[in-house]
């Protein structure tokens, strides 16, 4: 099954938080702006995932909002029709570039909370090169905005890529790793943002009525999973393609919401209908119903290299070595062009009895053309390709997104 991300956590291009952000820079911008700032990001997260499900086929699963995240804090330094582009991809391309940056300021406090039933934050960090003169409001900005911590290090140092990764281990709480394994040569600058949940469901499943179940994926042998079972009061939705439920977390400000298409073929049916307003119309939809349901306990990982799936959604001037327009981040020359050389992101999710735990990591790499140095009752058994979403129930933020077509048993 694919998974994608979503926001909630996840993980863009630089990033690692450094205190909290002053109030002053939430309360600036407006409700539209807010609105059509979550809006796009969600969008854009939800066509990402269609698209590498449609390229590519299996598990797909990532943090649309740390990925925007990323490629914001990028933006900001990018000019001219290279910054239209990245912003128009982002679904941003209705808001001004300040409006981006107080509205990317907005959402990176707003996933910094914690309370008895669900952690959530998300970390920004850059690792620049000695010696390239980065302008210091550029490096301020992404501070101030994004919480960025800023350090220069040593690029050509053995030990620099080891203190990225540990970086990436600690803001993920292990469930991540590493992100980077080499640097270009040609590298100036790394943007890395982590985002991390971790929540307990508002009802947990009864570890005495999970059992070995069969899942059906769409190619390939049934297998048995373990398999979780509830029954209550759920909000539920049906209609003649799908079944849609939700699962609440302890913190009610967080759902997980499962989309299970009708047929067992059916994911990319659905998925071809999906879209941000679709989503909202659906979720408003649903109704509380009396019901049951069973759910594959699982754990799922991702990595890609989203360069190419970016292009083809229309990002194409930052990732052109001689066409990229960088020039918010540091002075260019035709003989010393900065530009976007790769966009990596790795996730992981992990659902089980007592809830859901769920990390994403980006990084972003710049790097420069010559260096200087109530119903009826229901039943709603998932057992074949599902989509879900993990969702900030207060402003609506999409945290994380996945259509799941082979779900691992853990």
């Amino acid at each position: 099954m694919r998974l994608l991300g979503t926001v909630v956590t996840l993980v863009a291009l630089v990033v690692v938080v450094s205190g909290c952000l002053g109030g002053s820079l939430l309360a600036t911008g407006t409700t539209s702006s807010s609105q059509t700032f979550t809006e796009g990001v969600n969008d854009f997260g939800l066509r990402l995932v269609k698209t590498l499900w449609e390229q590519e086929g299996g598990n797909v699963f990532l943090s649309p909002t740390s990925i925007a995240l990323c490629l914001s804090m990028v933006a900001h330094g990018a000019r001219g029709e290279t910054q239209r582009e990245m912003h128009e991809t982002l679904g941003l391309a209705a808001l001004t570039p300040e409006e981006v940056k107080r509205q990317s300021a907005r959402l990176v406090e707003t996933l910094n909370t914690a309370s008895s039933g669900v952690t959530l934050y998300t970390a920004n960090a850059l690792w620049a090169r000695e010696g390239i003169p980065f302008y210091q409001t550029y490096l301020e900005d992404l501070k101030t905005y994004y919480r960025a911590e800023a350090e220069t290090v040593d690029f050509t140092d053995p030990a620099t890529i080891p203190r990225i990764n540990q970086w990436v281990r600690e803001k993920t709480r292990g469930t991540i790793p590493t992100i980077l394994d080499r640097l270009p040569e040609n590298a100036i600058l790394v943007l890395l943002n982590a985002t991390y949940f971790k929540g307990k469901w508002e009802t947990a499943f009864d570890p005495a009525h999970t059992q070995d179940l069969p899942f059906f994926p769409e190619n390939g042998t049934p297998k048995d999973l373990p398999t979780m079972w509830q029954e209550g009061s759920f909000l539920y939705l049906e209609t003649e393609d799908f079944q849609a439920v939700k699962l609440p977390y302890a913190d009610e400000r967080f759902g997980m919401y499962l989309f299970l298409p009708r047929k067992q073929d059916g994911l990319g049916a659905f998925l071809g209908k999906l879209s941000e307003s679709a989503l909202e119309d659906w979720i408003a939809a649903m109704e509380k119903r009396q019901g049951e349901i069973f759910l594959p306990r699982f754990r799922v990982t991702f990595e890609r290299v989203l360069n190419d799936i970016l292009i083809a959604l229309g990002m194409e001037n930052v990732f052109n070595p001689f066409r990229a327009d960088l020039s918010g981040m540091l002075p260019v020359s035709p003989s010393a062009n900065a530009y976007l050389s790769e966009v990596k992101h790795k996730s992981f999710l992990e659902v089980n009895e007592e809830g859901t735990e769920a990390s994403a990591v980006t990084s972003g790499i710049i790097a420069i053309t010559a260096v200087p140095l109530p119903g009826e009752r229901f039943t709603m058994r998932v057992d074949h390709p599902f989509f879900l979403i993990i969702r900030d129930e207060r402003d609506g933020n999409v945290l994380f997104a996945g259509a799941i077509e082979n779900p691992e048993g853990s």
